[in-house]
């Protein structure tokens, strides 16, 4: 067919327009949304990491933190625990906005206007100090709970739950102002995800008996480390169906990285469990809060009553190559994936990797 001369810039120019809404429409077909999706598959992977005999792995020490009193801190030391750990916090959270691209998860930029849409699971706002934190179950979220009901003069409630009038859970109808929103300090709690795994699964199986006639239906007479490994089979069985998985549902087997919106949430002090008080000694001194003594853990000792690390580590151990796995590599691939952990026989295990401590 004849074009005309005169024609063809403009026929040109409808090329390259249809070409370009292809190109956007295919990027957005590629890239998940950012929503937890029981579908399994391979996390995108990075450079080689040291690894060790699987079942003679000793984890590295916690970092060495010479901790003193805050009073008796002097103004210079305060400054440094606090500059210490927002420059940490501010490397992990791009680290994690990185990484979150490189799996291919579309994150919408977060706007106050819409944010009933991109919030994490739980937010709860302490008005008094200006601080909203983002409630994920197993990384010391009861700890949170305690220092809240210790900053109202409750030094011995009875029981870790939110009490009524005291905080404000964050939803659409809370009356939360953005001005408010983007003074306060915006907190959340990572931890590594087969250590919070076991320790889900000692709380709510062994000890309050969850799930205990899905994992053995037979009534076998199962020790504790065999209802473990029938319990990640069943998962991982309910992953790969799709089908209405118990656990997955379960607010304390979900992923981190999709419990806290970590690809999108602007969270200006992101607290890693393992460093202990590293980091929460920088959020009392910014909140002004360091007359309440905080513990990193449900116990004041700062040790996880539920799962010590020497059955955690023993665990992991025995545990079958295929199923330790299917933990690290499917269930929990893009927690590891996204908040850049190290896996069960990495150097660096159980800590994150390549965030400045």
């Amino acid at each position: 067919m004849f074009i005309n001369k005169f024609n063809r810039p403009f026929i040109i120019v409808i090329i390259v327009i249809l070409v370009v809404v292809m190109m956007v429409v295919g990027l957005r077909w590629r890239n998940p949304p950012e929503q937890l999706t029981l579908t399994l598959g391979k996390a995108a992977s990075f450079a080689p990491i040291q690894t060790h005999s699987l079942t003679s792995f000793q984890p590295e020490s916690p970092p060495y933190y010479n901790r003193k009193p805050f009073t008796e801190l002097t103004d210079n030391e305060k400054q440094e625990i606090v500059w210490k750990s927002l420059n940490r916090s501010d490397a992990l959270v791009r680290d994690i906005k990185m990484r979150c691209r490189l799996q291919g998860v579309r994150a919408r930029p977060f706007q106050f206007d819409e944010f009933s849409l991109g919030k994490p699971r739980l937010l709860v706002y302490k008005k008094s100090i200006n601080l909203i934190y983002s409630s994920n179950p197993k990384t010391g979220s009861s700890s949170f709970k305690m220092f809240f009901y210790k900053l109202d003069g409750i030094e011995d409630p009875q029981g870790v739950q939110y009490p009524s009038g005291h905080y404000n859970f964050i939803n659409k109808e809370t009356n939360l102002t953005s001005e408010t929103f983007y003074k306060s300090i915006r907190v959340g709690t990572l931890r590594n995800p087969l250590i919070r795994f076991v320790s889900g699964f000692r709380d709510k199986v062994l000890r309050k008996g969850q799930f205990r006639d899905t994992i053995n239906p037979q009534k076998k007479n199962l020790t504790e480390f065999e209802m473990f490994e029938a319990f990640i089979r069943i998962m991982y069985q309910n992953a790969i169906t799709q089908s209405n998985s118990p656990f997955l549902g379960n607010k304390h087997f979900v992923p981190q990285w999709h419990n806290m919106r970590v690809c999108s949430f602007p969270y200006s002090l992101l607290i890693q469990y393992e460093n202990g008080n590293l980091d929460t000694d920088a959020m009392q001194l910014i909140t002004n809060t360091t007359h309440i003594e905080y513990s990193p853990s449900r116990k004041e000792g700062g040790e996880d009553s539920l799962s010590s690390d020497d059955i955690t580590y023993a665990w992991l151990a025995r545990l079958d190559r295929d199923l330790l796995n299917v933990l690290q590599n499917e269930i929990y691939g893009l927690d590891f994936a996204i908040l850049g952990y190290a896996k069960w026989g990495e150097k660096s295990f159980p800590f994150i990797n390549n965030v400045l401590v």
